[in-house]
């Protein structure tokens, strides 16, 4: 977290450095964003940055923060109790879209927040931002149990493989929305998030029971046929 100190900075400064900050973390990613190039950018002296953060870990957890305020990527008022069979994938592709929406006009807040997806083993397991890493995964987790509940996804699987799958569809997704970003118009990048939830809603489907390709007879059904 970041020193007391920094939030007596008048709002201007305070904006400025976090918006130039999350710039080059969206640029570059995490290891190879500069905090040198960032304080020159914002005409700050080399020794500003340490005297309002800890270190870079510190700045960049910050600048998570700030990019999640901005764009609300996790509605924690949402109680996964009220979800229904019927509303669960439309309230989870809501979701998944309105944050791609938000950042139409700005989509370095959006490559900020991407980058921490990029973070290196080491780094994640520094505080604050290994809390912060679990508390996405507990509430992505939360909906997901929710959903399991309902019989809408899969309960056939580990928790940590149904988190990598989401992770990887969303990555898929993020990497190609910013490569094309500037070609697209909101309608586009709403579509191109549906049809990434959609992913989402068949990879994790309920297997029918009687289908022995996908149940837990799976590894039953191999052996038979390899004889």
């Amino acid at each position: 977290m970041p020193f007391p100190r920094f939030h007596k900075l008048p709002l201007e400064k305070r904006e400025r450095l976090m918006e130039v900050a999350a710039q080059e973390f969206a640029a570059h990613g995490f290891d190879d964003a500069s905090v040198n190039r960032i304080l020159e950018t914002v005409q700050m002296s080399k020794g500003a940055a340490y005297y309002y953060f800890e270190d870079k870990v510190d700045l960049f957890f910050t600048v998570i923060q700030y990019c999640n305020q901005r764009l609300k990527l996790f509605d924690l008022e949402l109680d996964p109790a009220t979800l229904t069979g019927e509303n669960f994938w439309p309230t989870f592709a809501e979701l998944h879209r309105q944050p791609l929406l938000r950042s139409f006009e700005q989509p370095w807040l959006f490559a900020a927040v991407r980058a921490a997806e990029h973070l290196s083993p080491a780094a994640l397991q520094r505080e604050p931002l290994a809390t912060f890493a679990r508390q996405v995964r507990t509430w992505i987790m939360n909906i997901v149990k929710r959903g399991q509940e309902l019989g809408v996804i899969r309960n056939d699987m580990s928790e940590d493989l149904i988190f990598a799958w989401l992770q990887a569809l969303d990555d898929a997704s993020d990497h190609w929305l910013l490569a094309h970003w500037s070609d697209l118009d909101r309608e586009a990048i709403a579509h191109i998030s549906d049809l990434t939830v959609d992913a989402m809603r068949r990879a994790l489907a309920s297997v029918p029971p009687d289908n022995p390709l996908f149940s837990g007879s799976f590894e039953r059904y191999v052996s038979k046929n390899e004889r």
